[in-house]
């Protein structure tokens, strides 16, 4: 089988600044990066802003209760909103659910913004809010990691999308920072500053989505063969048509889509009947559940809780230590997106869960002793910050891993579904844990780390049960992994058209067609 990697492409002798195709390219991976970069902003609003008095008596001082709702409700619309995204995003395009985010965001955080204001009840308010823009939350997720995977060069496909996370973290760090600077306001402009500042973002995605073109997959599997070749040559080729990447690309994915289309493969019920499908069905659940279920949404979510059970109470020295710690795991991510070029996706989870659970020990253990000893033990609270620091610091290590890896082992008519069983069980599972982490840290405190600890093996074991590698394959070429290098056609609908007989046949058949 002939290795894609050594087929000439304009890449190997064009400038990037002077290949327009590829600054175009960039651009467009910007916008679905400057999404995720709100989407992370977004993402640590709920718990900072717990930090602000001034929130909770906006909201009528909701209890462990209420809170645990708050942030449950965007989960509860992400899981409504995704067959509807889904059937959006392989019947109209994959843009939609971009566009859906930004009108989501932009109503959502004007809504929230009344909360408090004389006569409204701020809790009913800033909860619609929440709702409206957990509907566009899970629309965007489903549609950018699609995206990412379905545009990028092949080249740089798997850094591009292993990158794609570390934006959600960058909206983090901006976020902390922004609400330690309003957190020496003591009004409730301290926390509509940073609740309001998603909207000129939001403004930005909606305008900018429009400029970028449906992924060449999506145009083929809509027998748009002539516009998926420009954009292949645009994009990929730097304007050659003659380019042998971008031919060996277009014969490839024209011929997955194909012969899934002959085999109904978009069906659900032919799906299921697959045992290779099931099984990258199952991988998509299992990301998820490493990701939610690991105890990371007790630091996400309810940090100052975190915090207040071993005596750091002050909310500014609460939010200065998130900002600190949000650029930290930034750089995580960015050093385990360099780490994927050489390591693969498997043992990168099986070599960093472990410490995991050390520190999930270790955090435990400090809230234990600050809790014995009268708490008077302010070293149990230098221990927590480390540990905390440590946890999230290997976790971010992961991240890029558990969210490319679902839409990575996708087939593509499986794509969109694949990621609507993922979003399903992470909305289901999001919306569980951060509501009963709420009422369980209240009820139990430190002590709830403990329930996170076996869950955190049981991941381990699955990882190295049934966790499929798929470093060095085009998305085409990920079937090989599953159903093995020996696999006939007949099961396998990805093995390159351009190593078959006929190939030349075919590509002036392209050609004729591009010219036309």
């Amino acid at each position: 089988m002939q290795d894609w990697h050594t087929i000439p492409n304009a890449r190997d002798h064009v400038k990037w600044y002077n290949d327009k195709g590829r600054m175009k390219l960039n651009f467009f991976l910007s916008v679905i990066f400057v999404g995720m970069l709100l989407n992370g902003y977004d993402g640590s609003l709920i718990s900072g802003l717990q930090a602000f008095d001034s929130w909770h008596e906006d909201l009528g001082n909701p209890d462990g209760v209420g809170i645990g709702l708050l942030n449950a409700s965007g989960a509860i619309s992400g899981f409504v909103v995704g067959p509807i995204i889904t059937y959006i995003d392989e019947t109209f395009g994959r843009k939609w659910g971009i566009r859906f985010y930004g009108y989501t965001i932009l109503i959502g955080s004007v809504i929230g913004c009344i909360a408090g204001v004389s006569g409204a009840n701020g809790y009913a308010l800033f909860i619609t809010g929440r709702v409206i823009i957990g509907f566009g939350l899970a629309s965007f997720l489903m549609t950018s990691l699609v995206v990412v995977q379905e545009i990028t060069h092949p080249r740089s496909r798997s850094t591009v999308a292993q990158s794609w996370n570390s934006y959600y973290i960058l909206g983090l760090v901006i976020s902390s920072w922004v609400i330690f600077g309003t957190s020496f306001r003591t009004d409730s402009w301290g926390w509509r500053i940073p609740y309001i500042l998603q909207v000129p973002l939001a403004l930005y995605v909606l305008i900018a989505v429009q400029f970028v073109p449906e992924t060449p997959r999506w145009l083929i599997s809509k027998g748009r063969d002539d516009e998926a070749f420009a954009f292949l040559v645009e994009y990929h080729g730097a304007g050659d048509e003659q380019d042998q990447l971008v031919r060996f690309e277009f014969a490839e994915m024209k011929e997955a889509i194909r012969r899934e289309h002959e085999a109904k493969a978009e069906r659900w019920g032919m799906l299921l009947k697959s045992p290779a499908n099931r099984h990258r069905l199952s991988l998509a659940a299992l990301m998820t559940f490493l990701t939610v279920m690991s105890g990371s949404s007790i630091i996400y979510y309810y940090y100052t809780v975190v915090f207040d059970l071993v005596g750091i109470t002050d909310p500014t020295t609460q939010t200065g230590i998130n900002a600190g710690l949000n650029i930290f795991t930034w750089f995580c991510q960015i050093a385990a997106v360099w780490a994927g070029k050489y390591v693969g996706r498997k043992k990168i989870l099986l070599w960093t869960w472990p410490t995991l659970l050390l520190c999930l020990v270790g955090l435990c253990v400090a809230g234990g002793v600050f809790s014995n000893a009268g708490e008077e033990n302010a070293q149990a609270g230098v221990a927590t910050v480390v540990l905390v620091w440590l946890y999230l610091g290997f976790f971010n290590f992961t991240n890029p891993v558990l969210y490319s890896y679902p839409a990575e082992v996708q087939t593509f008519t499986m794509r969109s579904k694949g990621l609507l069983v993922w979003n399903t069980v992470t909305q289901l599972e999001t919306a569980y844990v951060v509501f009963v982490d709420a009422v369980a840290l209240n009820a139990i405190g430190y002590k709830y780390y403990i329930v996170y600890m076996p869950l955190v093996i049981i991941q381990w074991i699955l990882v190295w049960r049934f966790m499929v590698e798929t470093k060095g394959y085009t998305l085409e070429e990920v079937a090989l992994a599953f159903d093995g290098p020996n696999a006939s056609l007949a099961n396998v609908a990805f093995l390159p058209e351009a190593e078959q007989p006929g190939y030349e046949d075919v590509t002036k058949k392209s050609d004729a067609a591009t010219t036309l």
